[in-house]
């Protein structure tokens, strides 16, 4: 018997399922997440006004996810996370079609917004939910679901990249999405806990409110630089490797490529790693990986070692945004959920300045140039992996 009165085998199973419905989860919401991207790529590359503007409302949909993360907070001491978790993912698939079919750019905007603010819910919701499955459990396990996440999205990329080129109607698309991931949803939700709304536990344990300190701001800053470097890497790391390095267009897409694929591999393993070093050692270790990487990459010349560095610095990155999200769910005297949407935010923020910044700064001189700031940043993210040695780990939720 355990300390709740219940037998431990009983506990050990419900922990699973719950474990596996938060899993299943997170696969499926990055899968459909990264479909709408591709389709918007699709119909860029064939041109036209009208594609122009699917990108700028395309752009808007992610600031306005980015915004609903720091607005979530409300709505979780209200609900409970799992609440939020159920509505906003049903929400999400209940975007994709309307998006399909609006018509115009005003219903177009008003689709992308509604997408955006289910999306940017869930994102916060499903990582609170994880953070305390995380102490119910009490082993890491964070990022577990992390690799899970980025699974999803190289499925749904390849997905919807494979469903444009067959010229499948966007509306047939979305719809099929839709309905698939409301039906993977309903299967993942018999196995996560019943919503308990005010009397969640970790309300309770906490007062649901948000205690800013330093550590808070350390955790923030920590996502920001991290997600800059994420989104920079997206955006430029083939055309660094096309215009600078002089691959072909084959090659210069393989750096990304092998830069997911590194930080999926590396979240497979985080947990086990955060266990054996703690996780302000493993981020610090990954975010000095990292910039060594990236100095492979800008340093020689070459296509077989930019691969190399892109790999490394893939690798380095892995664990640090799932140990970022957790300590932040640990913070003592500061309610989980309420911290992850400042930390979230921050990181959605960098994510999105990331891209620009790095264009500004290579127009003004080279892209090599530009991207030595990653360099600089994964580098100073190792000073900051020093504000994880003041949250409680695994603090459990009776």
């Amino acid at each position: 018997m355990d300390s709740c009165g219940a037998p431990a085998e009983m506990r050990r199973g419900s922990e699973e399922k719950l474990r596996g419905g938060e899993a299943l989860d997170k696969l499926h919401g990055a899968a459909a997440k990264r479909t709408l991207p591709q389709r918007v790529n699709g119909q860029r590359r064939r041109g036209g006004a009208r594609c122009w503007r699917m990108g700028l409302l395309e752009q808007a949909r992610t600031e306005w996810e980015g915004g609903q993360v720091h607005r979530y907070h409300p709505g979780r001491d209200k609900f409970g996370s799992l609440s939020i978790v159920i509505g906003s993912t049903l929400g999400f698939g209940l975007a994709l079609p309307l998006i399909a079919e609006s018509n115009t750019v005003l219903t177009l905007s008003v689709a992308l917004l509604f997408y955006g603010a289910m999306a940017g819910s869930m994102d916060v919701a499903m990582n609170t939910h994880a953070v305390m499955l995380e102490k119910r459990y009490q082993r890491h396990i964070m990022s577990s679901f992390h690799a899970l996440f980025s699974l999803g999205g190289m499925a749904g990329s390849a997905l919807g990249g494979l469903v444009a080129s067959r010229a499948v109607p966007a509306g047939i698309h979305f719809l099929v999405s839709g309905i698939a991931l409301a039906a993977m949803s309903i299967l993942a939700f018999r196995w996560l806990p019943l919503p308990s709304a005010p009397e969640d536990a970790e309300k309770v344990a906490s007062g649901g409110t948000i205690t800013w300190s330093v550590p808070l701001g350390a955790l923030a800053l920590l996502a920001f630089s991290i997600m800059l470097v994420e989104g920079a890497i997206a955006d430029w790391s083939a055309i660094y490797l096309r215009t600078s390095v002089l691959t072909g267009p084959g090659l210069a897409a393989l750096g990304y490529a092998v830069f997911s694929g590194a930080m999926a591999g590396g979240r497979l393993t985080g947990d086990y790693l955060t266990g054996k070093l703690g996780r302000g050692h493993l981020v610090c270790y990954g975010a000095l990986l990292a910039a060594a990487g990236l100095v492979f990459v800008l340093l020689f010349g070459n296509a077989g070692w930019a691969l190399v560095g892109f790999t490394c610095a893939g690798a380095g990155l892995a664990t640090i945004i799932p140990n970022t999200f957790a300590a932040a769910g640990n913070i003592e005297g500061s309610a989980p959920g309420p911290s992850l949407a400042v930390v979230t935010t921050a990181g959605y923020v960098g994510f999105l300045a990331g891209p620009p910044l790095i264009g500004f700064v290579a127009q003004l001189s080279t892209i090599r140039a530009a991207l030595w700031i990653l360099v600089v940043l994964s580098g100073l993210s190792a000073f900051a992996s020093t504000s994880m040695k003041r949250t409680s780990p695994l603090r459990r939720i009776p």
